[in-house]
């Protein structure tokens, strides 16, 4: 019921304004090569459109050709850029080969005349291109299930409405038309692709701002020298009365660490904290986690208090960083740590009040001549390593 020359302008238009925006987000964000790559594209279709156009009204062999040409083009970089939104570079060799066998077969198919065979190849081919793109998506779909399900299901419409118009010209047994389609299929092909088209542009956009808020999400909640989460994290991950009596907190501190950065350096120290960080990453298990409160302070939370686990584990722990040995350019450094344990109880403690009752125990042990772990009010040595129970 619309006319077919305003359904064209409107394809156009919108690949074009759609191409637009992504180069501006592009200047904005250089390193996001998707949105240059995938504006590149869109302005390739809106090109194929415009093509298809004048050759509605001048079907001349060559014109056709070009628009048969520019529209695998224009989705196989679409294709790419979906590549590398998810770091797949080496899928353009792939790629660069499926359309060079679409441009050379509808060139061929149009040059001698069998123009409606050309269309046919053509569609089949942006069918094939439109699934693998959605494929590629697919295939990540753990980061944002439900956008990618969706731009999944997009893809796989506009895929469906150019197989549509293979198909009906297949079955009209159109091997030859003189002239551009035009029949039904032809024109829920346009309506179909302008609407997928700007959601396929605007999903991108919205997953790229959601990684790039949870990247400085996690730059936030991240020490940048151990890895480990910071004491942000922490008090973000436990909130008021969340320790119960499956639960416990070790607090750790480096002993001596001013007189290790005053002796070996600075750089000596941070390869000290970083191999702190190592040793505790070792002994975590599943439900546990190590954080840097900050300086040479570290606490780790044990998910599930079994047994002897968490005395055995902080022991462990310090059996394993008073054996290593850092490599420094005065020598060879070996340190030791102190650790203090708190438990939840009935009532649910509060993170501060964990902190609290473990940094205590932790000054116990610092009194007590360092290199050990206090639990409770009872010290004890770390000779060796004891067998964990849990």
């Amino acid at each position: 019921m619309l006319d077919y020359q305003s359904l064209l302008l409107a394809a156009a238009l919108s690949g074009i304004c759609l191409s637009v925006t992504m180069l501006v987000i592009w200047s904005a964000m250089r390193q996001s090569h998707y949105f240059l790559t995938a504006s590149v594209g869109l302005i390739v279709i809106a090109a194929h459109v415009i093509a298809f156009w004048r050759y509605t009204n001048d079907p001349q062999p060559w014109i056709g050709a070009l628009l048969m040409a520019l529209l695998p083009s224009g989705f196989a970089l679409v294709l790419v850029a979906a590549g590398q939104f998810y770091g797949h570079i080496d899928i353009a060799r792939r790629v660069l080969a499926v359309v060079a066998a679409s441009v050379l077969s509808t060139t061929f198919l149009m040059m001698v005349g069998l123009d409606g065979v050309a269309f046919m190849v053509e569609y089949a081919f942006a069918t094939v291109l439109l699934i693998w793109v959605g494929w590629v998506f697919w295939q990540a779909r753990e980061e944002f299930p439900a956008l990618i399900t969706l731009m999944t299901v997009l893809f796989a419409i506009c895929a469906m409405s150019f197989a549509l118009c293979g198909l009906v010209l297949l079955l009209n047994g159109s091997w030859v038309l003189g002239k551009a389609p035009d029949n039904w299929a032809e024109r829920v092909n346009i309506i179909v692709s302008v609407a997928c088209l700007t959601a396929l542009g605007a999903l991108p956009m919205t997953m790229h701002n959601l990684r790039v808020a949870a990247r400085h999400r996690n730059e936030a909640l991240t020490d940048p020298l151990t890895g480990l989460q910071n004491r942000r994290a922490l008090v973000d991950s436990y909130p008021d009365k969340a320790f119960g009596e499956e639960l416990a907190v070790v607090m750790f501190d480096l002993d001596h660490f001013k007189s290790t950065n005053d002796a070996y350096g600075h750089s000596a120290g941070d390869e000290v904290l970083k191999r702190f960080a190592d040793v505790m990453r070792m002994h975590l298990r599943a439900g546990d986690s190590a954080f840097r409160l900050g300086g040479e302070e570290f606490a780790l939370v044990i998910a599930r208090v079994e047994g002897n686990y968490v005395e055995a584990a902080a022991r462990n722990i310090l059996a394993d960083f008073a054996g290593q040995d850092i490599h420094t350019q005065v020598g060879v450094l070996r340190c030791t740590v102190s650790a203090g344990v708190a438990f939840g109880s009935m009532k649910k403690a509060t993170l501060s009040e964990m902190l609290t009752r473990a940094d205590r125990a932790l000054y116990q042990a610092k009194r007590a001549g360092r290199n050990r772990v206090v639990v409770d009010g009872w010290i004890t040595e770390p000779t060796r390593r004891p067998a964990l129970r849990a």
